[in-house]
C-alpha cells in the first residue's frame, strides 16, 4: 500500500479519538477536597464559642484532660480551704460571703498570673458575679452537664485552645449563701441583695449540678 492509501486508512481513527468526549470531571459532590471543606466550616464555628449557632466539639484526650484537671485542682485547693476557714470564723456567715464575692475573684486573676498557657475560671447557668457570666459554649456544655450523675470532666476542642469542664456539686456549707432565700440568715441575704441585685445563684439544694470551673489550655 502507497502512503496515500495509509493516509486514508488513518484518518477514521484520528477523527474519532479527537471527537471522543472526554470522561466527565467528577462531581463537587464526590470530590474530597470538598468534605475537608465541610469540616472547616465546623472548625470555624467551634472556634467562635461565643456565637450563638456555635458548635460543641467534645474530645476524648485523657492527656488533655490530665492537664486541665491539674490546674483546676490546683486553683480549687487554695480556695476552698479558705471559704471553709472564712465559715468557721464567722457565725453571722457574712464574713465568709465577703470571701466568696471579693477575694474568690482576686485568687482566680492571682492563681492565672501564675501559669502560661493555661488559664482558669469559673461559671454557671445560675451565677452571682456577673463577671462569671458564661458564653455560649458553656451553656451548651453545662446544659448537658445539669444532669450530670458522677460529676466527671468533660473535654472540647474550641478551636485555638481545649476547655476542659469539671462539674460542681452543691455541698451542703455553700447552702449558707446558695440555698432557699427563706432559710438564709438575714444578713447573708441582705449582702446579697445589696451586691448582686440580679443574682441569680440561690434555691439550690444539696447535691445539685452547681456550675463548673473551666479550665483553659492553649494549642
Amino acid at each position: 500500500m502507497n502512503k496515500k492509501l495509509y493516509a486514508l486508512m488513518a484518518a477514521p481513527l484520528l477523527f474519532a479519538a479527537c471527537n471522543t468526549p472526554e470522561a466527565p470531571a467528577p462531581t463537587a459532590q464526590n470530590e474530597t477536597p470538598v468534605v475537608e471543606s465541610q469540616e472547616v466550616v465546623v472548625e470555624e464555628k467551634i472556634a467562635a464559642p461565643a456565637a450563638d449557632n456555635g458548635l460543641v466539639k467534645y474530645i476524648d484526650k485523657p492527656i488533655i484532660i490530665e492537664q486541665g484537671m491539674l490546674h483546676i485542682n490546683g486553683f480549687m485547693g487554695t480556695l476552698k480551704p479558705t471559704l471553709v476557714s472564712a465559715l468557721k470564723e464567722d457565725p453571722t456567715y457574712v464574713t465568709a460571703m465577703g470571701v466568696c464575692s471579693a477575694i474568690a475573684m482576686d485568687m482566680t486573676n492571682s492563681y492565672n498570673a501564675t501559669t502560661t498557657d493555661t488559664k482558669v475560671r469559673r461559671t454557671a447557668l445560675k451565677y452571682r458575679n456577673p463577671k462569671n457570666q458564661p458564653d455560649a459554649t458553656d451553656v451548651k456544655v453545662m446544659e448537658q452537664l445539669q444532669g450530670t450523675v458522677d460529676f466527671k470532666p468533660v473535654a472540647i476542642d474550641a478551636g485555638d485552645h481545649y476547655r476542659v469542664y469539671k462539674p460542681l456539686q452543691m455541698e451542703k456549707p455553700c447552702l449558707i449563701c446558695h440555698g432557699d432565700l427563706d432559710e438564709m440568715k438575714p444578713e447573708v441575704v441582705k449582702m446579697i441583695k445589696t451586691n448582686y441585685p440580679k443574682d441569680m445563684a440561690t434555691g439550690f439544694i444539696e447535691g445539685e449540678f452547681r456550675g463548673v470551673t473551666v479550665a483553659e489550655i492553649q494549642k
